[in-house]
């Protein structure tokens, strides 16, 4: 059977019958162009890509509540309260029945420190009654988000662990500890070596790009109440942390005088398995999305681009400190003191 040719101009009328349209031969009709050429148009039109457009104010409030559900992480408890069992965040319903009954636990002039932060107190243990209810709403923000905690009301994002190990183990790679444009430069360098960090760098570029599409794509303004009202409790409970700690009475022992030492008494948890790493995550962990969103701003308009000058301008500009070195000295941390089992 002989290959239909398409028509290369306007359709000629030809006669029809059983009411069909005069002038219109197939499914082409005067104006309306070469169907073909407008399908590829279309399926090439950004708003049929697979890959969704990255929002960054989207990205921003996840990275934002990324550190909240993690200090909310390192510092849940709870604490009976009449007969009514309350939750209690980094401690602050602990610290303010506590000085109160006598029943606090922690070495320290209950009376002088209750007259300078009881009006504080007061303050944020009604912020946390009214805020309570939120807190199941931001476990399961950490589950949805970032596969973090225990609740089981949601899916997690399981690919944003691997993602984020991933980043900080490149980080902390020594490849990158190089000037990689003073080893190109240098007649001397290990060449092999030298190719093997741009491999690093772009693998490095393809994880910050997947981890903001994953802040964009999970994260919503929806949350912006949540995070500026949290962001604002924890703020002042850490502030609290600090004076409760300055007060201890524990001038032998200077560890017993830091904050999250005094977090630890307030919990009974662990500082060191179960409330570091979450710490860790919220602030060394927060920042490294920070820097994730600023290289993936830098690179934005060159996502395809992998040329090893563009690579070394991106993550190694000369006269800044190196954004690999700035990624390097928070993955450092994070690496000592892990999340285990965050899958």
């Amino acid at each position: 059977m002989p290959t239909p040719v398409m028509p290369t101009g306007p359709a000629t009328p030809t006669p029809s019958s059983g009411g069909a349209t005069p002038g219109v031969t197939g499914p082409t009709s005067p104006g309306q162009g070469d169907p073909v050429k407008k399908f590829f148009e279309m399926i090439d039109n950004p708003d049929f890509s697979i890959i969704a457009k990255v929002s960054e104010p989207e990205a921003e409030q996840g990275i934002t509540i990324f550190s909240v559900v993690n200090m909310l992480l390192a510092g849940r408890s709870e604490r009976v309260v009449g007969a009514q069992r309350k939750v209690d965040v980094l401690g602050m319903l602990t610290l303010y029945y506590g000085l109160q009954d006598r029943t606090l636990g922690i070495p320290v002039d209950s009376k002088k420190l209750f007259a300078e932060i009881d009006a504080e107190l007061n303050e944020l243990r009604n912020m946390l009654d009214t805020l309570g209810s939120d807190v199941e709403v931001l476990e399961r923000e950490a589950k949805r988000q970032f596969n973090l905690g225990r609740n089981m009301d949601v899916a997690g994002n399981t690919e944003f662990p691997r993602l984020f190990r991933r980043y900080v183990d490149i980080a902390n790679d020594p490849l990158l500890f190089l000037d990689i444009r003073q080893e190109m430069a240098n007649a001397f360098s290990d060449k092999e070596k030298v190719a093997k960090a741009f491999d690093l760098l772009r693998e490095l570029k393809d994880v910050v790009v997947n981890l903001v599409r994953s802040l964009s794509k999970y994260g919503t303004i929806a949350t912006t109440r949540l995070n500026n009202n949290w962001t604002e409790y924890l703020g002042r409970s850490m502030a609290v942390l600090v004076k409760v700690a300055a007060d201890r009475l524990a001038e032998d022992d200077s560890d017993e005088k830091r904050p999250l030492a005094v977090l630890a008494a307030l919990t009974g948890k662990n500082l060191d398995t179960q409330i570091a790493p979450y710490v860790a995550l919220a602030r060394e962990g927060g920042n490294l999305l920070d820097l994730a969103l600023e290289a993936y701003r830098a690179t934005k308009e060159k996502l395809e681009d992998y040329d090893e000058q563009h690579l070394v301008d991106l993550f190694q500009a000369q006269n800044t400190k190196f954004l690999t070195t700035r990624m390097r000295e928070s993955a450092a941390i994070i690496r000592a003191f892990p999340l285990l089992n965050w899958a």
